[in-house]
C-alpha cells in the first residue's frame, strides 16, 4: 500500500533503495523456509514490480531512475513478471534436481569428458533462483538470467484484477468499464523482451450465441435435474477469469453433465444428445474466438514462435530497421518489429496500432478499443509524434512484408507460462495458435530444470548433445483399459499396439512396480483409461524416478490442475514434470471415449510416420554434435556474452540438434481436427513440457 500511495502522487524513491526495501523484505534464503502465505507475498511483490516497470516506460509520471545502462524497462519488467509465476514450484524442481546431482557428481568427476555438465548446472541455477544474495548484485543477476534463457520463445501470461484494476483505474485515463488487465511477456535468449499490459474486456456468451431453443432448453433441464452424484466439481475454484469470462465455466459444467447423461434408446433421444454436444462445441469455438479478439487484438501475434528457415527474414529485418531509423528518425523496438514482420499480412488488421507500437520502448499499455488510432498510447504527446511518422513507416513495413510473403518457412514452438488465474483456459486453441506447436510449463525455471535433467542423463548414458530431448515412439509401454470397462477402446488399440510390436498391458490393472519399471526404462508411456492413471502409480513413486518417459494420458481431466488458495497447484502433469518427463500430453477437462480415441490414434499414427522418415544417422545432427564435442558449438554464449544485451540476434544460432524435424507437439492440430467435436474434445488435450523431437533407435 505504501508503494501504491507513493505512485499515486507521481513520485518514487531512489531506485536502489526502493528495490532494496522490497527484496530485503523477502530475504534470499532457501525456499524451504517460505511458508505458503509468505511465498504468495513474494509473488505479489514481483507482480507489482513488473506492473510498475511497464508503467514507468510509458509515462514520465511513473518513471524510475536507474543507473543501469544495459537493462531497459522491458528487461526488468519481464524478469519480475516471470518471477511472479510458478516460483513456488521452482523450489520443488531445484530440490528434486539437487539430490540427483549430488549422486551424479562422482560420475562427473570420474567421467570428466562429459561436455558442459557443470556449465548447464550453473545456467539452470540462474533461472531457478528468484533473487541474488545482495541487492548490489541484482542488475548482474537479471543480466545473467536473461542470457541463460532458452532459445525457444517463452510467453508469460498473467490476469490482474481486484486491487490492480483499481490502481490502474486511478493511474491511467481509462473508462470505468475495464474489469481486469492482462500482462504478457515475450522473451528468449536472442531478442529484447516485450511486455504489454492490456485491458481485458468481458467475454460474455448469451443464449443468442447458439440460436437453438431446443438446445437451450435441454441444457437448462440438465442443470435442473442434476443430482448430487452428477454435480460438477470445478478444479480451479474461483478466479479472476470467472469474472471476465464466465462463459467458460458454464461450458465446462454443461460438458460434464451432458457427457454423463445417457443416449437413451430412441433415435430422438440420441439426436438430442448429439445436438447438445454439437452446440457445446460451437459455443467453445466462439468463446475462444471472442477471447482472442477482445483480450489480445493485434497483440495476438506476440504468441507465435519465431520463423525457422525463413531465408530473408534477418536481411529484410535489418534493412527495415536502418530505413526506419534513417528515413523516419524513429527509435524503434527491433524485437516488436520482428513480430510485425513475422505476422506477415495478418498483422496489418490493426496496422494503425502496430505502427504506433513500433516506436516505443518494449513495454506497452493498451487502452480500450483496438480500432481507435490512439488506442495504443497513454501519452497524447507520444501519440502525436508517432502520427507524423506512421504513414511513411507503414509504407516501409508493407514493402518489407511483401518481400517476405513467399519466403515463410515454419514456426518454431512456443512455451506458455500461465498464471494460476488463466491456466484452465485452452490457450493453445485460440485461432492464432490452434495449428501451431505450443507447450505449457509452470515457470521459466522449470523449463531450465527439465532441459538440464534430460541433458545430463543423455550425456552420461548416451553421449548425445541436442537442444531438446528426443524420444523413439516405438520404445513405448502402453496401459490400455486397466479398469476393464472401455471395451471399444481396447478393441481399437490392442491389436494395433501388437502390430507395432509395442509392449504393455491391456484389460487389467498393473502393479506400481510394473509402472515404475516401465516409466524409467521406456521412452514413451501411453495411458488409455479413466482419469490420469494416478490410481495405479502414486505421486510419491513418480518423484523417486531418476528418469521418466514422455507421457500420453488420454483419460478425463488427466491434465487438469487443482487450486487450493495460496498453496501450490496440484496435478498429475506437475508430478510427471518433477519426475523428469520431457513432455506430457493430457486433457484439461472430461472427454468422451470414442472421440478422444480418434485424437489418440491420429497422434500416435503421426508420431510413428515421422519416426519412419527419420534416418538412423542424421547427418545434420551428427555434424552439430561433432562441433559441440570439439568445442565449436559454443557460439551462442560467446555471441550473447557481450556487455550490452542485444535487441535481436540471428535465430539460426539456436538451431542445434534435431530442430529441423517436426516434434511431438507439432501434430496436435491435425489430431484435434480428427475429432467429431474438434473443440469440445479436440481442444482438451494440451502439451505440458518442452519441445521434444522424434528419433529412431537402431535397436528398434
Amino acid at each position: 500500500y505504501l508503494i501504491i500511495d507513493v505512485m499515486k502522487i507521481g513520485f518514487l524513491p531512489n531506485f536502489s533503495g526502493f528495490l532494496s526495501l522490497l527484496i530485503l523484505s523477502f530475504s534470499p534464503f532457501s525456499f524451504a523456509y517460505y511458508p505458503a502465505p509468505r511465498m504468495m507475498n513474494l509473488l505479489a511483490v514481483s507482480k507489482l514490480l513488473a506492473v510498475i516497470y511497464v508503467l514507468s516506460s510509458t509515462s514520465k509520471l511513473f518513471s524510475l531512475s536507474s543507473s543501469s545502462k544495459v537493462l531497459s524497462e522491458s528487461h526488468w519488467a519481464s524478469f519480475f513478471h516471470q518471477a511472479s509465476l510458478g516460483t513456488h514450484l521452482n523450489y520443488k524442481f531445484l530440490s528434486n534436481m539437487s539430490w540427483r546431482f549430488k549422486a551424479q557428481d562422482i560420475v562427473d568427476t570420474e567421467a570428466s569428458h562429459v561436455t558442459g555438465s557443470s556449465c548447464i548446472k550453473t545456467e539452470t541455477g540462474k533461472l531457478i533462483r528468484i533473487s541474488p544474495e545482495s541487492i548490489k548484485d541484482l542488475e548482474q543477476f537479471v543480466k545473467d538470467f536473461l542470457l541463460s534463457l532458452p532459445c525457444t520463445t517463452v510467453i508469460c501470461v498473467t490476469l490482474l484484477g481486484g486491487a490492480y484494476t483499481r490502481l490502474l483505474q486511478e493511474l491511467l485515463p481509462l473508462p470505468s468499464c475495464v474489469h481486469a488487465w492482462m500482462m504478457l511477456s515475450r522473451f528468449n535468449s536472442i531478442n529484447q523482451p516485450i511486455v504489454v499490459l492490456l485491458p481485458v474486456n468481458a467475454v460474455l456468451q448469451e443464449d443468442a450465441d447458439y440460436d437453438d431453443d431446443d438446445a437451450i432448453t435441454s441444457f437448462r433441464e440438465l442443470r435442473e435435474i442434476k443430482d448430487c452424484g452428477k454435480n460438477w466439481h470445478c478444479p480451479w475454484g474461483s478466479t479472476i477469469a470467472d469474472d471476465v469470462a464466465p462463459a467458460f465455466k458454464l461450458i465446462m459444467e454443461d460438458n460434464y453433465l451432458s457427457s454423463r447423461s445417457s443416449y437413451g434408446d430412441s433415435l430422438g433421444q440420441r439426436s438430442l444428445w448429439w445436438n447438445r454436444r454439437t452446440k457445446l462445441d460451437q459455443r467453445l469455438c466462439e468463446f475462444l474466438r471472442k477471447l482472442e479478439d477482445s483480450w489480445l487484438g493485434p497483440w495476438k501475434y506476440m504468441l507465435l514462435g519465431e520463423w525457422s528457415n525463413c531465408k530473408n527474414l534477418d536481411t529484410v529485418h535489418k534493412k527495415l530497421v536502418r530505413d526506419l531509423k534513417c528515413k523516419c528518425k524513429a527509435n524503434i523496438n527491433e524485437s516488436l518489429l520482428r513480430i510485425v514482420l513475422g505476422g506477415l499480412k495478418g498483422a496489418f488488421k490493426g496496422e494503425e496500432c502496430i505502427a504506433q507500437l513500433c516506436f516505443k520502448k518494449g513495454c506497452y499499455v493498451g487502452t480500450v478499443g483496438y480500432s481507435d488510432n490512439s488506442s495504443c498510447g497513454t501519452s497524447s504527446e507520444a501519440s502525436n509524434g508517432v502520427e507524423r511518422l506512421s504513414e511513411l513507416a507503414l509504407q516501409l513495413i508493407h514493402k518489407a512484408v511483401d518481400e517476405l510473403e513467399d519466403d515463410s518457412g515454419h514456426r518454431e514452438p512456443t512455451i506458455l507460462v500461465l498464471d494460476c488465474e488463466v491456466q484452465m483456459l485452452p490457450w493453445e486453441n485460440i485461432p492464432i495458435l490452434r495449428n501451431h506447436e505450443v507447450y505449457r510449463m509452470p515457470s521459466v525455471g522449470s523449463i531450465a530444470a527439465t532441459l538440464e535433467r534430460i541433458h545430463r542423463h543423455e550425456q552420461l548414458v548416451k553421449g548425445l548433445l541436442a537442444t531438446f530431448p528426443l524420444i523413439d515412439p516405438l520404445d513405448a509401454f502402453y496401459l490400455l483399459n486397466p479398469s476393464g470397462d472401455l471395451s471399444e477402446t481396447q478393441l481399437l488399440f490392442e491389436d494395433w499396439f501388437r502390430d507395432q510390436n509395442l509392449v504393455g498391458k491391456a484389460g487389467s490393472a498393473p502393479t506400481a512396480e510394473e509402472l515404475t519399471l516401465a516409466l524409467k526404462s521406456h521412452d514413451l508411456f501411453i495411458y488409455l483409461g479413466h482419469g490420469s492413471g494416478s490410481q495405479y502409480i502414486s505421486r510419491h513413486d513418480l518423484l523417486k524416478l531418476e528418469k521418466c518417459a514422455a507421457t500420453f494420458l488420454m483419460g478425463c481431466s488427466s491434465g487438469s490442475l487443482s487450486l487450493n488458495g495460496c498453496y501450490i497447484p496440484q496435478g498429475t502433469p506437475l508430478s510427471y514434470l518433477l519426475a523428469g518427463s520431457p513432455v506430457i500430453v493430457a486433457n484439461l477437462w472430461d472427454v468422451t471415449d470414442k472421440d478422444i480415441d480418434r485424437f489418440g490414434k491420429t497422434m500416435l499414427d503421426a508420431w510413428l510416420r515421422e519416426r519412419s522418415s527419420v534416418p538412423v544417422g542424421c547427418d545434420q545432427c551428427s555434424s552439430v554434435q561433432d562441433e559441440a564435442k570439439n568445442g565449436r558449438g559454443k557460439v551462442n554464449k560467446k555471441r550473447m556474452s557481450r556487455k550490452k544485451l542485444p535487441e535481436t540476434s540471428d535465430i539460426s544460432l539456436c538451431n542445434n540438434g534435431c530442430d529441423h524435424r517436426p516434434k511431438l507437439g507439432s501434430f496436435m492440430g491435425q489430431a484435434r481436427e480428427a475429432c467429431k467435436l474438434p473443440f469440445l474434445i479436440g481442444a482438451a488435450p494440451v502439451c505440458y513440457g518442452v519441445p521434444t523431437g522424434i528419433r529412431r533407435k537402431p535397436s528398434l
